[in-house]
C-alpha cells in the first residue's frame, strides 16, 4: 500500500511540474532573457538553448519562427529555450563569445556543448538539440 501511495505522490508531483511548464510555454515559448534571468535558467535546467538575435536582423526575424516551433516541440521540464537580444543583453553575448547573429548556443549543465551559426533547417536544429537532450537522459 505504501508503494502505491509513494507512486501516486511522485506522479502528482510530475504532473504539477508539467502543468506549470505548459502554462509558461503558452505565454511565450521563447522568452527574452536578461543577465539576471540567465543564472536562474541555468540553475533550473539541464539543457538550455539560447537564441542570439537583434530586432534589426532580418535573418534572425525569419528564423525565429523555426526556433519557436522547435522549442514548442522539444521543451519540457529541465529543458529551456530563450532569446537573447544582443543589443539589450550584450554581456550575455560577450560571455558566450557571440560575434554573428543569428547564433544558437546549447548549454548542458552550465557548459557550452554546441554552437550553431546562422539559420539551419528545422530538421537539423531539432536533430542537434535532441542529441544533447538524449545525452542528459531525456526521452525524445
Amino acid at each position: 500500500m505504501n508503494d502505491v501511495k509513494e507512486l501516486a505522490k511522485r506522479l502528482a508531483s510530475e504532473l504539477e511540474k508539467r502543468a506549470s511548464h505548459v502554462e509558461k510555454m503558452a505565454e511565450d515559448p521563447v522568452p527574452e532573457i536578461t543577465r539576471k534571468d540567465l543564472d536562474n535558467l541555468l540553475k533550473e535546467n539541464k539543457v538550455v538553448v539560447l537564441y542570439f538575435t537583434a530586432d534589426w536582423c532580418g535573418p534572425c526575424i525569419t528564423f525565429l519562427e523555426t526556433f519557436r516551433d522547435v522549442a514548442l516541440r522539444l521543451s519540457r521540464p529541465g529543458v529551456a529555450f530563450a532569446r537573447v537580444d544582443v543589443d539589450r543583453s550584450y554581456t550575455i553575448a560577450d560571455k558566450y563569445n557571440v560575434q554573428h547573429i543569428p547564433t544558437i548556443v546549447i548549454i548542458r549543465r552550465g557548459e557550452v556543448v554546441d554552437t550553431i551559426l546562422g539559420s539551419v533547417s528545422r530538421e537539423e536544429l531539432e536533430k542537434t538539440i535532441k542529441a544533447h537532450m538524449k545525452r542528459e537522459g531525456f526521452k525524445v
